[in-house]
C-alpha cells in the first residue's frame, strides 16, 4: 500500500449495493475513494428490494440460481471467495444481524430495507469515503490508464456501479452501458427479468386480485392473477425464460396448476362426490368452499363446458374431467412483460467475455472495473442478484487492493 500523501484515488460511480460494498471494502484498507451518485439518496433500489425488507442474501448460494449468456462456471470463484458466511461477517460488522425467511432468504433481523442502506452509508462516511449526491458522470476519458470524470476529475482507478436499466422511476439509466461502450465492451441486449407478465386472455377482470399457491413450469409459490396479467413470486421466477422468448416471438403459452397439492386422479374423485352431494348448487357456487370463487367462475368459463349446464348435478363425468384439466392446467397466453418499469433486476448487460473475472477488471482498459448488475449476470430471486453485487464488489476491491 501506498503512504497517505501518494496513495492512489478511487473512483466509484454508482451508490447502490456494489457501490457502497467496494467503498466500504477499499476505505477499510485506507484506500481515499471517491462515490458519485446522480440521485438525491444512496442505494434508492436497495430500499425498494425485498418488499421494503430487503432480501440481502440467500443460505444456500448455488451456482444454479445465477445465470449469463457466457459460461455461468465462470462466476463460480466469485461466489466462493465471498460466500454466505463472509456476507453474514461483513454485515454483522455493519451493525446488520441476520434473520432468516422460507426458502433461506435471509433479511436484516429488523426486517426494514432502511437498516442496510443507512449502516452501509454510516460505515463508507466513517471511512473516510467521499459521497457524492445529485452528482451525475456524464464523461469519462482515459489518459495514460488514470481517468478523467467530467473533464477535471482525475483518478487512478475506476469502478462502474451503475446498475442496470431496471426500475428507472428509482433512479436507473444506461449510464454503465454507454460508458462500457466506449470501451468498446461489447453489450449483451437487456431485457426485463423478475418482472409480471401480461396476457390478451379474456375476462381476466373476473380473477383480478385472487391470491393462490400454484405451480408454473416447475415453479411452485404465490401466483397473483391481475387485470392485465399474472405476478406473484411463481412469476418472477419464470420470466426471465419468459421475457427472453419474447424478444424472438410474439407469445408464449404457459399453464397453471391452481391445485398443485392434490393429485389429478383425487381432484376428479373430489368433484365427482361434490356433484353428488352438492348437485342443487350452480356451477359456480359448486367449486366455492373448495378453489376461490372469483376463479371457480373463471375456470368454469375456460373448461369448455356446455353453457346450457347451470347445477352441479347436470355434470357428467366427461365434464368433469374437463374441469379437473382446466384446474391442473389453466392456459395463460403471454404476449409481453411488465418491463424495465417495474422489473426487479434486468438479464444482459455488459459482456464477461470482456471482463478478467479474477479482478473484476476490463481487458479494453486497464484500472477500469465494473461490478453488480451492469454486467450480463443475473439471478433468481430470493436474495441471489445481492449477493451477486455483493461478491463481485468484494472481487473487484481485494484484486484493486492486490495492485496497490
Amino acid at each position: 500500500m501506498k503512504s497517505n500523501s501518494t496513495k492512489s484515488k478511487i473512483a466509484i460511480i454508482g451508490a447502490g449495493a456494489s457501490g457502497l460494498a467496494s467503498a466500504i471494502f477499499l476505505s477499510d484498507k485506507n484506500c481515499d475513494v471517491t462515490i458519485y451518485e446522480k440521485s438525491a439518496k444512496v442505494g434508492k433500489k436497495l430500499l425498494a428490494t425485498g418488499n421494503g425488507r430487503c432480501n440481502i442474501t440467500n443460505t444456500n448460494i448455488s451456482i444454479n440460481n445465477f445465470y449469463t449468456h457466457s459460461d455461468i462456471n465462470q462466476i463460480k470463484t466469485i461466489l466462493h471467495n465471498f460466500d454466505y458466511h463472509k456476507c453474514k461477517d461483513f454485515f454483522y460488522n455493519l451493525g446488520v444481524e441476520f434473520t432468516e425467511g422460507e426458502n433461506n432468504r435471509i433479511y436484516p433481523m429488523s426486517q426494514t430495507s432502511s437498516s442496510v442502506v443507512d449502516n452501509l452509508e454510516f460505515k463508507a462516511l466513517q471511512n473516510g469515503v467521499t459521497i457524492n449526491l445529485n452528482c451525475e458522470i456524464e464523461s469519462i476519458k482515459s489518459v495514460n490508464n488514470h481517468f478523467i470524470l467530467n473533464d477535471n476529475l482525475q483518478y487512478d482507478k475506476l469502478i462502474i456501479a451503475t446498475g442496470s436499466v431496471a426500475m428507472p422511476k428509482l433512479g436507473s439509466n444506461d449510464s454503465g452501458y454507454r460508458f462500457a461502450k466506449e470501451y468498446k465492451h461489447t453489450i449483451i441486449e437487456p431485457f426485463a427479468s423478475l418482472v409480471q407478465l401480461v396476457s390478451d386472455n379474456k375476462s381476466l377482470d373476473i380473477i383480478s386480485g385472487v391470491k393462490i399457491q400454484g405451480l408454473v413450469n416447475n415453479k411452485k409459490g404465490d401466483i397473483l392473477f391481475t387485470k392485465y396479467g399474472v405476478s406473484g413470486s411463481a412469476i418472477l421466477d419464470i420470466s426471465r425464460d419468459i421475457s427472453y422468448q419474447l424478444q424472438h416471438q410474439k407469445s408464449i403459452q404457459i399453464s397453471i396448476d391452481t391445485q398443485p397439492d392434490i393429485p389429478k386422479n383425487k381432484l376428479i374423485e373430489i368433484l365427482l362426490n361434490r356433484a353428488k352431494i352438492l348437485g342443487e348448487k350452480d356451477i359456480y357456487m359448486w367449486l366455492d368452499g373448495l378453489i376461490n370463487k372469483k376463479l371457480a367462475k373463471y375456470i368454469i368459463l375456460n373448461s369448455q363446458i356446455s353453457s346450457s349446464i347451470k347445477y352441479a348435478k347436470f355434470l357428467n363425468r366427461k365434464d368433469i374431467l374437463k374441469i379437473v384439466h382446466t384446474m391442473k392446467n389453466l392456459p395463460f397466453n403471454i404476449i409481453d412483460t411488465k418491463g424495465f418499469d417495474t422489473c426487479e433486476v434486468c438479464g444482459g448487460g455488459v459482456d464477461l467475455k470482456d471482463i478478467n473475472l479474477n479482478t473484476m477488471e476490463s481487458k479494453k482498459q486497464k484500472n477500469l472495473y465494473f461490478t453488480g448488475e451492469v454486467l450480463d449476470v443475473d439471478a433468481d430471486c430470493g436474495g441471489f442478484n445481492l449477493h451477486w453485487a455483493w461478491a463481485s464488489a468484494y472481487n473487484a476491491s481485494q484484486a484493486i487492493l492486490k495492485s496497490l
